[in-house]
């Protein structure tokens, strides 16, 4: 059985990280992380452009986008992109065809979009327990409240910038070395999640959060990417 390290929520420029999908997979390499998502908001550009810079033999990546959904913010991390859809029901059903993973993300984070009710629905593969990016009081309280629900538990950094890439992240116990093998491995809860802080990763997303609300988004090389994908 292969000993993974995955880290499944990330965010590149497509939305609001501070990353080209090129920089995070090569960031996520140096650290050790064989297991990466590319993340963001409401789409699965940011990993169709990654999966373009994976070396496959090293490293596994995971088709992923965080959807706002009526209850809240939900990981989608799937062995392709798939349709996205902002009705759950619909949501759900597209999941389970493609064999995606439905995962709610930072759930009770007092400042974000997590679902804050609801995550003791059937429809979950996973929770997303620990996240780097939130407050150490909406973690304490996710983790109280998800322990009981005998259903498996992720810790993910939730990086936008570089520094944070890895803070926290999930040793997987897989049989093989693809997608469809970590996704199995994360449902029967062959994982167990590494919960830490950065505190130079947090003091970089702060700095970045910054200049962006000053700055907007960077662009660098995004454009070539979305050209190239026609």
């Amino acid at each position: 059985m292969l000993k993974l390290y995955g880290d499944l929520h990330i965010h590149s420029i497509v939305s609001d990280g501070a990353l080209h999908p090129s920089e995070i997979v090569k960031i996520s390499k140096l650290k050790s992380i064989n297991v990466i998502s590319v993340t963001d908001h409401n789409t699965f550009l940011g990993s169709v452009i990654a999966s373009r810079y994976v070396d496959k033999r090293s490293q596994i990546l995971i088709y992923g986008a965080e959807v706002k959904t009526y209850l809240g913010e939900i990981l989608l991390l799937c062995p392709q992109a798939i349709r996205i859809s902002y009705d759950l029901s619909t949501l759900v059903d597209s999941c389970r065809e493609n064999n995606c993973l439905l995962v709610p993300s930072h759930p009770y984070d007092i400042l974000r979009l997590g679902i804050k009710w609801g995550v003791n629905l059937k429809v979950w593969d996973a929770v997303e327990i620990f996240n780097s990016s939130s407050d150490p009081i909406s973690n304490i309280i996710t983790y109280i409240l998800a322990r009981g629900l005998n259903i498996p538990l992720l810790a993910n950094s939730d990086a936008h910038v570089g520094e944070l890439i890895g803070s926290a992240f999930n040793i997987i116990y897989a049989d093989g070395f693809t997608v469809d093998d970590v996704l199995e491995s994360i449902r029967v809860g062959n994982v167990t999640p590494v919960m830490r802080y950065s505190l130079l990763g947090s003091i970089y997303r702060f700095s970045w959060s910054l200049k962006r609300t000053v700055h907007g988004l960077r662009k660098t090389n995004l454009m070539y990417d979305l050209v190239s994908l026609v």
